[in-house]
């Protein structure tokens, strides 16, 4: 169901979890970025999977990487390289650090 213009969602439906079950939902949205039950259900009743979001240390490490590249093409020292490197490092364990931290 990929339709391109924003429906209105006009249907409302409550269900009830236990205690496991809701444990359950929250970590499957977390673990696929999404903060709202209704639009990671939505997407599942849709598509038949979520689709993960893009979390902003990813789009972080995207841009640190492409500067690398750009660093690669100038032909920087390496000891430039290296740096940018284990930033790009310290940034991606700081995103998987802070997201363990809500498991």
């Amino acid at each position: 169901m990929k339709n391109t213009e924003k429906q209105n969602k006009e249907t409302r439906i409550t269900f009830r979890l236990n205690k496991s079950e809701l444990d359950t939902l929250n970590a499957k949205m977390a673990e696929a970025g999404y903060k709202s039950a209704g639009a990671f259900i939505r997407d599942y009743v849709a598509n038949g999977q979520v689709k993960p979001k893009v979390t902003q240390e990813i789009v972080q490490i995207a841009r640190e990487l492409m500067n690398l590249a750009s660093m690669i093409n100038a032909d920087c020292p390496g000891s430039e390289l290296l740096e940018k490197v284990k930033y790009i490092a310290q940034v991606n364990f700081r995103g998987l650090h802070d997201r363990q931290d809500f498991s």
